[in-house]
């Protein structure tokens, strides 16, 4: 996304050539490219290709996005280009190799790291997204066909407890395949592990070991994500925060209070965006 005013694809490519002080016979000569081709795309008539564009990225020292008119930010950020570009590097793979891994067709993948956006390639932005947060120690990638789907069944709070809600808000891939559901999280007093808007993967269990964090009830309505602590002598439950401004919730199990444990987390899922 630009905020404020972006300049066409056609534009930018004329400003950086004037600010380069280069001709466009001199630019064409210099990556390699016909003269009339590079006035097509001062023009807007045309688009580059693929390997074009990344030249062109390279000989400026700009972000494809930068070039492209998507943002103000020459260098653009951290983009989902790079990330791609990075994790194949870390796993050592051709971009056919990283394919031919996550199913995803290799078109769609030299596309986005080229920079190129259509909304022919949003679904296949959120199944790279997804891979690359599937992305485990050791280099192994899980297909996505692969991964469990789990349904998003509500909120679950990280202030100072939220009614539990049972309607389902949707549905998201857990690549471990170890959780029955999933909560968002509203609220920052388990930040910064935790933060306000990220969706965490819950396992169906009753009991935890004490230090894992958890989905608990109080009162029999509030259902809040904590850290569980278990103190054998006097026989307390502390589900601790981690923001320090909010307070612990201490249960004396003699006094019988009404809660449990619904679940343990065993995960989260946050996407990112970038400008």
């Amino acid at each position: 996304m630009c905020l404020g005013v972006c300049m066409t694809f056609g534009e930018r490519l004329k400003e950086l050539r004037n600010n380069a002080g280069l001709t466009i016979r001199g630019l064409a000569e210099t990556i390699g490219i016909p003269t009339s081709t590079l006035s097509n795309y001062e023009q807007d008539y045309r688009r580059p290709d693929f390997e074009t564009l990344l030249r062109l990225s390279e000989f400026y020292s700009v972000s494809t996005d930068y070039l492209l008119g998507k943002t103000n930010n020459p260098k653009g950020g951290v983009s989902l280009a790079q990330e791609l570009k990075k994790l194949r590097a870390q796993l050592g793979l051709t971009q056919e190799e990283f394919a031919e891994r996550t199913k995803i067709a290799s078109d769609a993948i030299k596309a986005i790291e080229a920079g190129f956006e259509s909304s022919a390639l949003e679904e296949v932005k959120a199944k790279i997204i997804q891979t690359i947060l599937s992305k485990e120690k050791g280099g192994k990638i899980i297909p996505l066909a692969q991964m469990k789907r789990v349904p998003v069944l509500g909120r679950v709070c990280a202030g100072n407890g939220y009614p539990a809600k049972e309607e389902i808000l949707g549905y998201v891939l857990d690549p471990k395949g170890s959780s029955d559901f999933a909560l968002q999280v509203e609220g920052d007093s388990m930040a910064p592990r935790y933060n306000d808007g990220d969706i965490v993967y819950v396992k169906n269990q009753k009991f935890a070991e004490p230090g894992q964090y958890v989905v608990a009830y109080v009162n029999g309505e509030e259902a809040m994500l904590r850290r569980y602590i278990y103190q054998e002598v006097g026989k307390i439950v502390i589900l601790e925060p981690e923001n320090k401004k909010y307070d612990k919730t201490i249960l004396i199990l003699r006094d019988n209070p009404s809660w449990g444990i619904i679940g343990i987390v065993t995960g989260r899922f946050v996407v990112e965006t970038h400008d």
